[in-house]
């Protein structure tokens, strides 16, 4: 069987995101199948998942609404645009000031500023996450959500904190936000920078992989850094190809030459219910095959022309 021919036999979800993304073809899911279930989930009366808007990991409304984002549901539904914007009510208050000793987790409002610009909610307060993002950029071009920590005060940059913010600012350009445009691009070629000089996984002093979790798929990835979803950024900027790519392309052809991704660590925590089962995983393997196509056609072109036995 094709690779192609065996993501098309999955979730309707997994189906639009085979036809649009890799065979460039016109497919509506309608916000059925996985999208369904999750908006079978909704609390109409509370306007959340999860009974909470962050904390209760992963049905919290917040990590609900990203996964429902990255299926490309329908934004103008009426529980996303609920949801979304209690959760912008609940986690931005004060100009991010959410005590008198702390300020909001910068993941939390990359996250959130990604989720509202899909939504295509246009309120101030999205100006006041893009100057706090803007004012809190470290030294070597990357972000830290340690950076106004207490007692762990962080000097450098995490790459689970740049590749939010990277996401969330690349949303606010797509969606046709421009406040402080022009520095926003400024200071997103520094953050791409963070990533392609590590090799996208890789300790600037060591040079070995900052931690394995980080060479292995993961789908959802949640606020987990792995050089996939970095890749996957790169193409959906529509980046061209860097050399310094390479390493992190090279895992992607050898894991494809199964003719799968393995569904992947999943992060401890509670889910709504389970996406996939067994080893072999669609979401991955349509994602490994997205990076391909956009940074090296040949391969791409390859795999999707070979024959599998799936069992």
């Amino acid at each position: 069987m094709l690779i192609i021919d065996w993501l098309l036999e999955g979730d309707i979800v997994i189906q639009h995101l085979t036809n649009k993304y890799l065979l460039d073809c016109t497919f509506d899911h309608n916000n059925r199948g996985y999208i369904s279930q999750y908006l079978d989930l909704y609390d109409t009366v509370m306007h959340e998942w999860g009974g909470s808007i962050y904390s209760n990991k992963w049905i919290s409304s917040t990590y609900t609404l990203l996964e429902l984002k990255y299926m490309d549901m329908h934004s103008d539904n009426p529980y996303y645009q609920n949801a979304t914007k209690k959760v912008l009510n609940d986690l931005w208050q004060n100009h991010g000031k959410v005590s008198k000793v702390r300020y909001q987790d910068m993941c939390m409002s990359a996250m959130l500023l990604s989720l509202v610009c899909y939504g295509k909610i246009y309120d101030l307060r999205t100006n006041e996450i893009v100057d706090y993002i803007l004012k809190h950029q470290m030294n070597d071009g990357g972000w830290n959500c340690a950076w106004d920590s207490i007692h762990n005060r962080s000097l450098v940059a995490s790459v689970h904190t740049t590749i939010s913010v990277l996401e969330a600012l690349a949303d606010y350009k797509k969606y046709g936000y421009d406040y402080r445009l022009t520095e926003i691009e400024q200071q997103v070629a520094l953050g791409q920078e963070y990533l392609l000089k590590r090799n996208l996984f890789k300790s600037l002093k060591s040079g070995e992989a900052i931690h394995q979790d980080m060479i292995s798929f993961h789908y959802p990835f949640r606020w987990k850094y792995d050089c996939f979803r970095a890749l996957e950024y790169f193409v959906h900027i529509g980046h061209p190809y860097d050399s310094r790519m390479q390493d992190a392309l090279n895992l992607v052809k050898t894991a494809l030459k199964k003719g799968y991704i393995n569904r992947g660590k999943s992060y401890s925590g509670k889910i709504h219910f389970p996406l996939e089962s067994g080893i072999k995983g669609r979401f991955n393997t349509y994602r490994a095959l997205l990076i391909l196509k956009h940074f090296d056609n040949e391969a791409y072109q390859e795999v999707i022309n070979t024959d599998f036995i799936y069992k």
